[in-house]
């Protein structure tokens, strides 16, 4: 038996239990049960021989597999590229924006669009790599040895696919020490580790160290805690069996010096050798033994440490038995031969494609100021940023600043910083790094110099967001609009302009005290000409905050168009900025622009594979499609948005998201659905942070009582957006008729009122029809005699035959057929309720159609099926919606974009799914619906092919 399968098999020792463990998820992988399991424990207890072990038994199966390195882990997709580098022949099978983005991150490509590849985007293509590898080529086992070293981008996006690998034949199997945060809150199965039993290790002991007895191997067993590699390696430390054990310091501690005494005994070119291997920040032997002469060693000293099995030397590459030998070498390291590793190591990478490293380890190396290194570095960090490397940039940009001699080169870097830690999502080093700007503007400044204003309002933006970021929504605002007041007053009106618009988000989430401060603010900005595109936008935002809080503009409301495209003129490419201008229209009553601009902003991102805004950018486009009663299409747009929120963690999209589901379900009349959409939505994101959708899950709560017929429960939930942190938001302006039917039904005639003469303050403002309609539907329900009831009932309707809204003309249309009932004007009822049935049933309304149901049978006319548009009479629950009705949640997301001719690849890329995925639940689904095939979902649907 060679050395290393007996090493091997006393490092599996007592382990059965865990072999059991991944022996299943290899076997259903094998199965088309995809896996992931995190194996989790302190060096040396096992991780890597478990790894090896599975290695072994995955007969049949495409083997990847890395280690994380330590010098790789701020290279951004280092580790990815390791791991991935033998299945990349499937990249060419990969759709577009997929394959894009990873031969970007990879350097295998440029963008096509000038933009880094996004990070969602990048691990869907991961997960689609590995799947179609699977189906190609057998099952694929990934097999990733000290993960906690991966460099970021690499450890999301593999986390990414382990966690939605379902039908997939992929089994993914992550080692790592603990306290790695990310893989920690992952959310992967977890095997933990923990030392071996008392037998376990005592025939460990006996089976490599039979001569070690007594006290020595008492103090052993003790010190090593069952942890094997302790096991193996103390007994060969010289002298071990002397006294003083004591005072050996606890693991790994005690195995670093047991590395350190082996790593001493070697001749001396060959530990400086190993010195300048624990420097490199790659594997490559061939950097390796080109640096060695320039660091004054041979290439032929890596001999005795492969003997040693200090390194390995495999097909090109090397590495260290086990990471804490790297620790054990550095820890002996002095600094002078440390920055002489790192010439040496700049000097053998002289290809192009090696500038980056190379201007690394130059950096490394320098001990003072140095403006070309800083420049280059500067530049390696605009290329780490295509290819989505945050940590990367951070630290480029940081040593940069360190580098920089001229003051304002030093605050611009540290800003480039700051920003790429916020990119990152790394709030106390952005903070930091900001912290560091405000030193070295404050330096500038007391040599008598003013700030560049561009650099001035980048570092207000720099520490408002961190603030925010950090949970200081009240700071972050005192910041922001300090620096407001500070660049209008110093020439700088115009950034001042653009950072109102920034703030005014913190406003929103503070509530109206702070939107009114924003407004005023804004009110008294000088120096912004009125055709200036800030000016512009500023101005649009502040009509719809003036509109929200007080329904009183006093002038013409700008229109969305326009300010969209004068603040793509300006160049403001950020979909965030469009988005909330889109989030603004409805206030004003603009929803078929918001409509028109979110469905715009969402083509662009999925043009150029921004799926990181596609939740928002879905949520803007389902808030319109609900506000214009296309209710089906909102739900499929806010589902598609919830999804990809929950994939990418973004707890505010989350929010909002949740809050309009939760509106769409009161709609339908499904309770549970609808409040625990609203539990969502109405959950704070922080104690001093209010819920984005909180406005929204109220409004939900509120309509789904009126549907029920439950109006003074209805008029409780309404009631609190009147009164509560979140009147200026949208909710509280256009949940208006609402309120006022439900006051109207519950008896309280003054609250009616109320609402009724805000609603018509508003409408008067926005000067948009349908806000018209709904006035004069509120006016028909208040009024006292029949001929002004019908005459604004019948007004209503005829402008919603210039703008349809099915939703609320059929709310208009039920109303009026109630009042005529009430009135004993049958006859004249069942004209209005029949419509009214009709459209309830078509949008699937189910409490407004029960209500429009039984107002027809008080009328005289017994409830029956509902006609469709054409004419054709269909039974109110028909076969299709029935099956419709029994599918899952996600099934229904995919048939219903299969049925608009959607492939499986193009759904999988929407809904961030694997396509083997898309298609298991299709199948699922066919017999369901009482289909054979994806042909015959569009007639099924009512849907038509796109």
């Amino acid at each position: 038996m060679s050395e290393a399968v007996a090493r091997l098999k006393d490092m599996l020792s007592g382990r059965d239990v865990e072999l059991g463990t991944l022996r299943g998820l290899l076997s259903g992988a094998g199965e088309g049960q995809g896996g992931s399991l995190l194996l989790s424990g302190q060096p040396g207890i096992g991780k890597s021989a478990l790894l090896d072990a599975l290695a072994q038994e995955a007969a049949g199966f495409c083997m990847l597999r890395a280690t994380g390195y330590e010098a790789e882990s701020q290279l951004p997709y280092a580790g990815l590229h390791l791991l991935l580098h033998r299945a990349l022949d499937g990249l060419e099978g990969l759709p577009g924006p997929q394959r894009e983005a990873l031969s970007t991150a990879f350097g295998l490509a440029a963008s096509e669009t000038a933009e880094r590849p996004d990070s969602l985007l990048i691990s869907l293509a991961v997960l689609t790599l590995l799947s179609e590898s699977a189906e190609a080529g057998g099952p694929v086992l990934c097999l990733v040895d000290d993960a906690h070293w991966f460099d970021h981008p690499s450890l999301s996006a593999l986390i990414f696919a382990a966690r939605r690998l379902g039908t997939e034949k992929v089994a993914i199997v992550l080692a790592t020490r603990e306290g790695c945060t990310l893989l920690e809150r992952s959310g992967l199965p977890g095997l933990e580790l923990k030392g071996l039993s008392a037998d376990a290790a005592e025939a460990v002991l006996t089976l490599r160290a039979e001569t070690v007895s007594g006290p020595a191997r008492t103090r052993i067993l003790a010190q090593a805690h069952g942890n094997p590699l302790a096991l193996l390696e103390l007994p060969a430390v010289a002298g071990f069996e002397g006294t003083g054990l004591e005072q050996v310091p606890e693991l790994p501690e005690r195995l670093v010096e047991t590395f350190r005494a082996r790593i001493e005994s070697l001749p001396q070119e060959t530990g400086a050798l190993l010195k300048l291997a624990a420097t490199a920040d790659g594997p490559e032997l061939d950097v390796l033994l080109r640096a060695a002469p320039l660091f004054g060693v041979g290439a032929e000293a890596i001999g005795p440490a492969e003997r040693a099995g200090i390194l390995r030397v495999d097909q090109g590459t090397f590495s260290f038995r086990h990471p804490l030998l790297r620790t054990a070498i550095v820890s002996v390291t002095p600094v002078a031969r440390r920055l002489a590793a790192h010439r040496a190591l700049a000097g053998a990478l002289t290809g192009p494609e090696d500038a980056d490293r190379r201007i690394w380890h130059e950096a490394a190396a320098a001990t003072e100021p140095d403006e070309r290194l800083a420049a280059e570095l500067e530049r390696t960090a605009e290329r780490a940023g295509q290819r989505s490397g945050r940590p990367a940039v951070i630290g480029a940009y940081e040593r940069a600043a360190r580098l920089s001699p001229a003051s304002e080169n030093r605050l611009r870097r540290w800003l480039l910083a700051a920003a790429a830690a916020i990119d990152h999502g790394d709030a106390e080093r952005a903070e930091q790094c900001a912290r560091n700007a405000e030193a070295v503007r404050a330096e500038i400044e007391a040599a008598g110099h003013l700030v560049d204003v561009q650099l001035r309002s980048s570092l207000i933006i720099a520490r408002t967001v961190t603030r925010f970021e950090l949970g200081d929504l009240r700071e972050a605002y005192r910041i922001a609009y300090a620096g407001a007041e500070e660049l209008g007053r110093t020439g700088g009106a115009r950034e001042a302009g653009w950072l109102l618009c920034r703030t005014l988000d913190l406003a929103w989430f503070l509530g109206d005290r702070e939107v009114t401060t924003y407004s005023e603010l804004f009110m008294r900005l000088d120096g912004v000409p009125p055709e200036d595109p800030a000016y512009i936008v500023c101005a649009y935002a502040e009509s719809a905050i003036m509109l929200s809080l007080r329904q009183d503009l006093s002038f013409t409301p700008y229109r969305l168009e326009d300010a969209a495209a004068k603040a793509r003129a300006a160049g403001v490419g950020d979909p965030g900025a469009l988005i909330t201008l889109g989030a603004l229209a409805p206030i004003l009553a603009q929803d078929e622009a918001a409509l028109a601009l979110a469905a715009e902003v969402l083509a662009e991102c999925r043009e150029h594979g921004r799926i990181a805004w596609h939740s928002p950018a879905l949520g803007a486009l389902a808030r319109a499609q609900a506000h214009l009663g296309r209710l089906a299409e909102a739900r499929a747009s806010a589902e598609q948005a919830l999804t990809l929120a929950e994939a990418a963690g973004q707890a505010q999209w989350l929010s909002q998201v949740s809050g309009l589901l939760a509106y769409l379900a009161a709609v339908a009349g499904e309770q549970e659905s609808c409040r625990e959409y609203a539990r969502l939505a109405l959950t704070d994101l922080a104690p001093t942070v209010m819920s984005l959708g909180d406005s929204w899950g109220r409004w939900a709560l509120g309509l789904l009582g009126l549907g029920l017929g439950r109006p003074a429960s209805a008029l409780e939930h309404l009631r609190t957006l009147e009164n509560g942190p979140a009147v200026h938001q949208l909710a509280a302006t256009r949940a208006l008729p609402d309120l006022l039917e439900a006051a109207v039904r519950a008896g309280d005639h003054a609250t009616a009122e109320q609402a009724l003469e805000r609603l018509t303050r508003w409408a008067g403002e926005v000067r948009q029809d349908c806000a018209d309609a709904l006035v004069l539907r509120g006016e028909a329900l208040l009024a006292q005699d029949q001929g002004t009831a019908a005459r604004g009932f019948t007004a209503a309707l005829r402008l919603y035959e210039k703008s349809d809204r099915p939703f609320d003309r059929a709310r208009t249309q039920l109303l009026w057929g109630e009042r005529l009932r009430r009135e004993r004007r049958r006859t004249e009822a069942r004209l209005p309720l029949s419509a009214a049935l009709e459209t309830f049933e078509r949008l699937g309304a189910a409490p407004w159609a029960e209500r429009a149901r039984k107002e027809l049978a008080a009328s005289g006319d017994a409830a029956r099926p509902s006609i469709s548009g054409n004419g054709v009479v269909t039974p109110t629950n028909s076969p299709a919606q029935a099956a419709l009705a029994v599918l899952t949640s996600q099934e229904a997301q995919i048939v219903r974009l299969a049925a608009q001719g959607l492939s499986n690849r193009d759904i999988a890329a929407q809904l961030i799914l694997s396509p083997r995925t898309v298609g298991h639940h299709l199948y699922k689904a066919y017999p369901k619906l009482g289909v054979l095939s994806r042909g015959e979902l569009p007639a099924l649907l009512g849907t038509g092919q796109a």
